[in-house]
């Protein structure tokens, strides 16, 4: 069996090269391992201490790949899978590429992508937030709004010189019913020297339980606009942003106004610093959240980092009856409590 298996392997290296250099076919990834203690983890108020996944970034391991086809065009593709660092056990509910799976085309038309992949909403929002919507959960909840990433997915991006225009259309797949389960969507984005601005406008129809907790009979249409810029002066990026959320049939209407700035104290050593004020109105009442955090990153090269950050976050009202329910554990469930702190320590290697 080991003679077998030998041979095979040598089988598959003889043969890898002249796949990749047809199409350059590239193996990335990163591992980001964190410890983190956090409190009111349970109804009973517990703290908790817990070994788990980065505070940016999620681990993951990828393929891209592209080939030139002649007269300025290239087909390219992206295979990524997440996984927990922990356990070691896969995430997107155990799918291979569950965080993308997306084959392409890139030329003077513009650039096409079809397969499952980031909304626009989670690119324009992302792009405005100095974290950009960070891996830890009860810090980076704009996910739940964004809808992070869609199957089914065709998006088509054009550049103008420092304009930037994109369209994102998701396939619903019900028979008879063309709007049902999809979504549709636009951006648009301008850059000139230091400033950078955008926008984007995302509806989707019959949005259930994945973020907000909703039983079949509330599934809504999601109705979201975002808009935001940075601007960055010396040693500092700074960031500004707004998001407008809506869920019609189970009468949602959240409003996220949030800011950040990075600052670079040396080549290796970066602080960044979000914080976000979310007003909430459902079924007559409201509520609001207040989430900050700070984080401190030391890169020991290109390739590896070490943190530590901390977050607080205050609801009041309403949004603690919506970051109690099991199923919105997207934002950081805290059980029905109206607050939580949380520290980290982490590691983080690119490969």
């Amino acid at each position: 069996m080991p003679t077998k298996l030998a041979a095979s392997a040598a089988c598959i290296l003889t043969t890898l090269p002249c796949f990749a250099n047809a199409t350059e076919v590239q193996l990335y990834g990163l591992v980001d391992t964190s410890i983190r203690f956090s409190t009111n983890e349970n109804a009973s108020g517990n703290s908790k201490v817990q070994m788990t996944d980065g505070a940016l970034t999620g681990s993951r391991w990828g393929l891209r790949g592209t080939e030139n086809l002649g007269g300025n065009v290239k087909a390219w593709l992206i295979l990524e899978s997440g996984f927990a660092p922990d356990a070691g056990t896969s995430l997107q509910g155990g799918r291979l590429f569950g965080r993308t799976s997306v084959v392409g085309l890139d030329g003077d038309f513009g650039k096409l992508a079809v397969g499952r992949q980031y909304t626009l909403a989670h690119e324009i929002i992302g792009s405005y937030d100095a974290m950009g919507i960070p891996n830890n959960s009860i810090v980076g909840y704009q996910a739940a709004y964004s809808g992070l990433r869609y199957d089914n997915t065709i998006k088509y991006i054009k550049s103008f010189g420092g304009l930037q225009v994109a369209a994102a259309y998701t396939f619903g797949e019900t028979p008879g019913k063309i709007s049902t389960n999809n979504a549709a969507g636009g951006s648009i984005a301008y850059s000139s020297g230091p400033f950078e601005l955008g926008a984007v406008y995302q509806v989707t129809h019959n949005v259930s339980s994945t973020f907000f907790g909703l039983p079949a009979t509330q599934a809504s249409k999601q109705t979201v606009w975002a808009a935001g810029g940075t601007y960055k002066i010396g040693r500092a990026q700074y960031y500004l942003g707004y998001t407008n959320n809506r869920l019609d049939v189970a009468d949602y209407k959240n409003d996220a106004a949030y800011a950040g700035v990075k600052y670079q104290f040396t080549d290796s050593l970066t602080l960044i610093g979000q914080f976000y004020h979310d007003w909430l109105e459902h079924a007559g009442s409201g509520g609001k959240r207040l989430t900050t955090a700070a984080m401190l990153d030391y890169n020991f090269s290109k390739r590896t980092d070490a943190y530590v950050e901390v977050d607080y976050t205050n609801l009041k009202g309403g949004w603690i009856a919506l970051n109690g329910m099991p199923a919105f554990s997207n934002s950081g469930n805290t059980f029905g409590n109206s607050t939580r702190l949380g520290m980290m320590v982490g590691l983080r290697h690119k490969f």
